[in-house]
């Protein structure tokens, strides 16, 4: 259960079981070697810029190949970006993820998101959260900070919506001369049918991936253990560009505060959605056993796993 709280927000008991177990094989290769799975860029990229990173089911700082990268991209060496990051968070009542959930999830979700928002804080950032479309509000913030690079973890899940949105942001991005980077970094090895991934390793074929938690186990002991990455250091505060204080801006794309700020899914009605609940339920709901945010998270992990007696 300790597990569940990070990396990703739509990671469910089996997932937690299996990161368990591989977090603690070990290796010495680090999660910055794994590979780019894709860069899109426009034929006439803009000559200076500024790099977002777009967290989507990893909400956290710690081990985030995919912001570390981002910020690489203002240290001054890139001479197409002009030094400013703009971490966005999309809140998308059509994802998988929210389009039927429970206020609990919900709930989890927005504590995860008031989590990353305060850690950005504390190293002289922030996070930028929108509601709606991605292919819509993206391509928004683009223009107005003038964005020419934007990072994010790729998904692996091959989830119909996810793959859909995401061809059509690598579209719009191409139109507005934005590149886009993304990292396969949602599980410690790739899902897909690549060197070391999951199903490379039960014969290149999904259909062949394990179910259940011993069948995970069956696969795990005929998995080379030696090329698992370690889990990469979040950012310190120095690695963050310093960006000009705008107190106007600074009251605009804050995270929501209740599970009920949270938009209607676009093109459902009642019926299609479930459960459904209104502000007097979501208020009445029961404490949750556990609260999310990658900062109670670690705190969890260092007391329950990494601090306990061999």
């Amino acid at each position: 259960a300790v597990l569940l709280l990070f990396p990703n927000f739509t990671s469910g008991f089996l997932d937690s079981q299996q990161h368990s177990l591989l977090t603690r094989v070990g290796s010495s290769h680090r999660r910055s070697q794994i590979s780019v799975v894709s860069i899109m860029s426009a034929s006439k990229p803009a000559a200076t810029g500024a790099v977002m990173h777009w967290f989507r089911k990893g909400l956290r700082l710690h081990d985030n190949p995919a912001l570390l990268h981002a910020l690489s991209l203002t240290d001054g060496k890139n001479s197409k970006t002009s030094g400013a990051i703009y971490p966005v968070f999309v809140v998308d009542p059509n994802s998988y993820s929210l389009l039927k959930c429970s206020v609990m999830r919900a709930n989890f979700l927005l504590e995860c998101v008031k989590d990353l928002d305060n850690s950005l804080r504390e190293r002289g950032s922030r996070l930028y959260v929108v509601t709606g479309d991605p292919v819509v509000e993206l391509p928004k913030l683009w223009a107005e900070f003038a964005i020419t690079h934007m990072t994010h973890e790729a998904d692996e899940t091959g989830e119909p919506y996810a793959v859909q949105r995401d061809a059509n942001v690598k579209e719009a991005a191409k139109k507005a001369g934005v590149s886009v980077i993304d990292f396969a970094s949602e599980t410690l090895r790739p899902l897909g049918n690549r060197e070391g991934g999951y199903v490379a390793n039960v014969g290149g074929f999904a259909n062949n991936i394990p179910t259940t938690m011993s069948s995970f186990q069956k696969l795990l002991s005929k998995i080379d253990r030696g090329n698992i990455p370690l889990p990469l250091d979040s950012p310190g505060q120095d690695s963050f560009p310093k960006q000009a204080a705008n107190d106007l801006l600074d009251m605009k794309y804050r995270p929501l505060q209740h599970p009920c700020d949270i938009p209607w899914p676009r093109g459902y009605s009642r019926e299609e959605i479930g459960p459904v609940w209104d502000r007097k339920t979501a208020d009445k709901k029961t404490s949750p056993i556990v609260k999310g945010g990658e900062s109670l998270a670690l705190r969890q992990l260092q007391k329950t796993v990494t601090a306990r007696p061999d």
